[in-house]
């Protein structure tokens, strides 16, 4: 059996889309498709409930909460909401999935070694396809894009307290590392973490230069990543059991030494990041 968790943070344009997308690709091996709406202000949750009303899809549920970030929608269903099942499959709500996808995934990572807990979605569509794919062959990487992660490893973040720091904007590489050192975080992999199948996963659409939303977005995500970035540099410097719980305090660090932190970024960028950091130091 197998859950899936959807996050969402107004995605009105392209909820219906991923819905629909998921009962075309799932089986009677579906326990639970939670949506996490996470800081919703647009019709989000709206579209998501009717979308479940017309297709009468019984096994969605929408979950609303109230704070707006991604690391603690996570922390929520790892710690709060999750149940026994053999795999998680973590997504995002601006995608399409490969035919059946979940059922595959779910059977290859249940018949791989005890040591496997990911199997990550492959990227079947976007302009660095080719780099992205080595990421996951050739370095162990995953994204949240897609990946089904093995209830052992839930009971092992749960029995542990590992929790994703609120604030964080580098998820991705936090949880490779996290999965591929079994949460110690030193600086190699573990053999065999996670495992793949080949032209089984998901798709999107390109940003368009086209179009202000898309070109929003592209700069919302440049901002996101090289602060997230920024953030990892003191993370990695920091014992895992002495995290803080939200970054705030990191990010306050960062805002004071940024001519130091950022000099190796491009004006472009720079400008990007403190104005992301300077947004969310105001909102506390």
């Amino acid at each position: 059996m197998y859950n899936i968790i959807m996050f969402a943070y107004n995605e009105e344009a392209n909820i219906k889309t991923s819905i629909e997308s998921v009962y075309k690709n799932t089986d009677a091996k579906l326990n639970r498709y939670l949506i996490l709406a996470n800081g919703c202000t647009d019709a989000t949750v709206q579209i998501a409930e009717e979308c479940k009303k017309t297709l009468e899809f019984a096994k969605l549920e929408v979950v609303e909460i109230e704070l707006g970030d991604k690391c603690n929608a996570w922390n929520t269903y790892v710690h709060d909401l999750s149940d026994e099942v053999d795999t998680h499959f973590f997504c995002d709500s601006d995608i399409n999935f490969s035919d059946d996808c979940f059922s595959k995934m779910s059977s290859k990572l249940e018949q791989s070694q005890p040591e496997t807990m990911i199997i990550a979605g492959m990227p079947l569509s976007g302009r660095n396809i080719a780099f992205y794919r080595s990421l996951i062959i050739e370095r162990a990487c995953f994204f949240g894009n897609l990946y089904g992660m093995r209830s052992s490893f839930i009971k092992r973040i749960r029995s542990a307290g590992f929790r994703l720091p609120v604030g964080l904007n580098w998820i991705d590489s936090f949880l490779t590392k996290a999965v591929n050192t079994d949460l110690e975080f030193f600086d190699h992999n573990l053999p065999n973490r996670t495992t793949w199948i080949e032209g089984v996963g998901y798709k999107f659409e390109s940003l368009s230069i086209t179009k202000k939303s898309d070109i929003n977005l592209y700069i919302n995500r440049i901002a996101r990543y090289e602060l997230g970035k920024l953030q990892e540099v003191i993370l990695d410097s920091t014992p895992v059991k002495d995290w803080p719980r939200d970054l705030n305090s990191i990010n306050q660090t960062i805002w004071k030494e940024f001519n130091k932190r950022s000099k190796h970024l491009g004006f472009v960028k720079k400008y990007l990041v403190k104005k992301r950091l300077k947004k969310l130091l105001d909102k506390g």
